[in-house]
């Protein structure tokens, strides 16, 4: 049952993580409605290196052009857009999720996101000359990157969504925000195992379905991805608010 309950934690957030409709709000729901039976803690860092492991991969050459000029402007920008979560970390001592994040905490913020995504619709459907993102918008990116530590309100969807509205070009805003991921996911996951205080305990089978679940996320990362940067120009906001005011307005119901 755990083998199979953690491949299936593995498939969802390497479906949703890339999506607009917030990966950590959909894990955070499965907890929420298989209680705390499974080791949650621990896998949860473990998806979340996953697919970080997978933004690295399918932008390996990016970053590694990032690397080999450490003072590029790109650089600066990832630098300005996570400044912002750090400071919200810092002052609420959470990243992702909260604690005590329940149905109604969730109901909202996939509500949060779908308004954010019919905004961002309505935006680009306006803006006849995207430009390119400045230091301005990477700051303002990083604003809604840390506001959506907030259960239920997507990352990738808040910072793409802010990024547009804000009058960028989409292609370049899907890779910004992508990338964005990198510093705050490696940041979660060393918060989680240094100073989260939980504590970690597994048998060999818990082992085995957590090595399942994280190949299993990763696989579907990169299939995301690929989805994401090949459909960016034709994807509308609009396609996911349905499934977002669905399944919000059903946990408040809650």
């Amino acid at each position: 049952m755990w083998i199979l309950f953690a491949i299936l934690l593995g498939l969802v957030q390497g479906i949703t993580e890339f999506l607009p409709i917030s990966s950590s709000g959909h894990l955070v729901l499965l907890e929420l409605v298989f209680g705390s039976e499974f080791n949650f803690a621990l896998l949860n860092v473990l998806l979340h290196f996953a697919t970080l492991f997978a933004v690295c991969f399918f932008y390996r050459k990016t970053i590694k052009h990032l690397v080999l000029h450490p003072f590029c402007k790109t650089n600066l920008q990832l630098l300005i857009a996570t400044i912002p979560a750090v400071v919200f970390v810092v002052l609420t001592k959470s990243f992702f999720d909260f604690n005590d994040s329940n149905y109604l905490f969730l109901g909202i913020g996939f509500l949060l996101t779908a308004l954010l995504l019919f905004v961002a619709e309505v935006c680009v459907k306006k803006t006849k000359n995207p430009r390119k993102i400045g230091y301005a918008s990477a700051f303002v990116m990083g604003v809604g990157q840390a506001f959506a530590v907030f259960p239920g309100l997507s990352r990738s969807g808040t910072t793409f969504a802010v990024g547009v509205i804000a009058g960028n070009e989409k292609n370049e805003t899907l890779q910004f925000s992508f990338l964005m991921s990198i510093p705050i996911i490696l940041a979660s996951v060393v918060y989680e195992i240094f100073f989260s205080g939980n504590t970690f305990s597994f048998n060999s089978n818990e082992i085995f379905g957590m090595i399942l679940s994280c190949i299993t996320a990763f696989v579907f990362a990169i299939f995301g991805l690929k989805v994401m940067n090949k459909l960016v120009e034709k994807i509308k906001f609009i396609w996911f608010v349905p499934y977002l005011i669905v399944l919000g307005v059903t946990l408040i119901l809650l």
